[in-house]
């Protein structure tokens, strides 16, 4: 079987050993790229393992399936390997995560009901468990959890320092999308998306928070189940994302790291506009009163003119 390297689209050689990426489904990177630093930048939320190229079984990648000429069964099987990955899931990219304290079941919070304990920080159960919680103190109680705050959540994130090439405008929130085909980046917000640029497919970018904060889910709800599961053993992986202990420590290390990244540009966003804003406000006062200075002086002016006239008549 053929393997392509995803980075320089060159087949792999049977004779070497490659790298697959553990949370991509049809990600693979020869010897000669993984050192490269563009690969390294990807690993930030990334595990690439060595494997040989025996061992692997071969897949259809979904982005690589073309809209013309492709078969059916083609599509088909790029569908499915597309959605066996939590990392591939719509709740993933376009939604906020949560696991259920109980169960241990992934929560698509913003499309499904779960319940949150009001005494225990962080402590959420789903809709089949919530009627198990007798076993949590009886002295706490649970409120259900809104889907509409999630998703307003969701929709409100800025795509900060981004300017949509379709309408102009600078930090759009909702969705991001960008070409493939054009260098170094021409984005669309969701409103313009569909409209322009129509001729180039474009690709689905998810808000760095909302990526960071659903990684961050991800390995808190591995680590609990190391405990339960792992005891130990160091070398247990989590079905779900293929993480063990110590994965999943380096990535909500970096999902924090992500999180604050941004949560610092906001603020320093929102800084600049406030004070921008009063410099403007400085400006308009200035000619405000620099208007009513010239209004004063003409007004002056009549008057002595005025003087004048009926002083010589």
């Amino acid at each position: 079987m053929n393997i392509v390297c995803t980075s320089c689209n060159m087949p792999i050689p049977s004779s070497l050993s490659y790298y697959k990426c553990r949370q991509c489904v049809n990600q693979f990177v020869c010897q000669s790229c993984e050192p490269m630093n563009h690969n390294r930048a990807s690993a930030t939320f990334h595990t690439l393992d060595k494997k040989l190229l025996s061992n692997v079984q071969p897949k259809t990648d979904a982005n690589s399936v073309s809209s013309k000429g492709a078969g059916s069964q083609q599509s088909k099987t790029a569908t499915s390997s597309k959605s066996s990955s939590i990392f591939n899931s719509d709740g993933y990219l376009h939604g906020t995560l949560g696991y259920c304290d109980h169960c241990y079941r992934m929560i698509f919070t913003d499309r499904e009901t779960s319940f949150q304990c009001e005494q225990c920080p962080n402590f959420l159960v789903c809709a089949k468990c919530m009627p198990l919680m007798n076993t949590h103190p009886a002295v706490h109680t649970f409120s259900k959890q809104p889907l509409g705050h999630y998703t307003k959540f969701v929709h409100d994130l800025y795509h900060l320092d981004i300017k949509c090439d379709g309408c102009s405008t600078n930090g759009f929130y909702e969705k991001r999308y960008q070409c493939e085909q054009c260098p170094p980046s021409y984005d669309l917000c969701e409103n313009c998306f569909g409209k322009e640029h129509t001729h180039h497919h474009l690709k689905y970018i998810q808000n760095p928070f909302l990526h960071a904060m659903n990684q961050e889910m991800l390995g808190l709800r591995t680590l609990t189940l190391a405990k339960t599961n792992g005891g130990d053993d160091t070398s247990w992986r989590d079905p779900l994302t293929g993480w063990t202990k110590s994965d999943a420590e380096l990535v909500i290390q970096q999902a924090q790291q992500g999180i604050d990244n941004y949560s610092n540009r906001l603020q320093q966003i929102l800084k600049r506009n406030e004070e921008l804003s009063e410099e403007e406000l400085r400006l308009s006062r200035q000619r405000l009163a620099d208007s009513e200075r010239r209004l004063q002086d003409t007004m002056s002016d009549g008057w002595r003119q005025l003087a004048w006239a009926s002083i010589l008549h």
